[in-house]
């Protein structure tokens, strides 16, 4: 009788799907994603979904080692991010996961920016920071070819870029998921002409969206305070 209850229980509830771990149980990894799927309880979806957009945060202090199982999950965020709204399918993006070298490049090339505005002790005070960070990804959008201005409202050079953020935020919510904080940040260094060969790409192929710092937080981040509502901001048009 209990056997039954528990078959019973998990045909209604539609099979074992996704844990805490981020490991996925032997029905659902057998279950292929289909339209079909999609469409499946779409309340429990929402929640999922919008829980995780809900509950993103920029993390700004985090653990000094990665977690476990960390590049694997890399990998699931840059499947999720590259599968971002794509104008003309030009498919701009490219991400370099930087090594122990170029790490030290970009905080060494940026402390000295700090220090030639701020003075010594700030650029010594940001390169110790910096160096703290234990996960460091560069997004950056291909400038397509000929003369083109982000000013240009249909130039395909905004259309990648805007293509190229939202590629971020599918990534950092990925990882969000999987229980890994990000910080999307750019700055004076990430546009310095000796950013791009620290890194690794042509600066006049290539422009900078973005550094992602990844790993676990210290600590959950608080909400920010929002300080217009969903009335605010939605205009119905008759």
């Amino acid at each position: 009788m209990n056997l039954l209850l528990i078959l019973f229980v998990l045909l209604v509830g539609g099979g074992f799907g996704f844990s805490p771990s981020g490991s996925l149980s032997s029905s659902a990894e057998r279950t292929p994603l289909t339209s079909t799927n999609l469409c499946a309880r779409p309340q429990t979806r929402f929640r999922e979904v919008n829980g995780n957009i809900l509950t993103r945060r920029t993390v700004n202090d985090f653990m000094e080692e990665l977690p476990d199982g960390w590049e694997r999950a890399l990998e699931r965020a840059i499947e999720g991010a590259i599968y971002a709204p794509n104008h003309k399918r030009t498919e701009p993006w490219k991400f370099y996961l930087l090594g122990e070298t170029a790490i030290e490049k970009v905080c060494r090339l940026n402390a000295s920016l700090v220090a030639s505005k701020k003075g010594e002790d700030a650029g010594a005070k940001k390169l110790a920071r910096w160096l703290k960070m234990p996960g460091w990804l560069v997004v950056t959008c291909a400038l397509s070819e000929g003369v083109e201005s982000m000013a240009e409202p249909t130039s395909v050079l905004r259309e990648d870029y805007a293509a190229c953020c939202c590629a971020v935020q599918n990534l950092c919510l990925s990882l969000h998921s999987q229980g890994i904080g990000t910080k999307w940040t750019t700055g004076p260094v990430n546009f310095h002409p000796d950013f791009a060969s620290a890194v690794g790409f042509d600066g006049s192929k290539e422009q900078v969206v973005g550094t992602i710092w990844f790993g676990t937080a210290e600590q959950r981040p608080t909400a920010p305070t929002k300080r217009k509502s969903v009335e605010d901001v939605l205009v119905r048009v008759e």
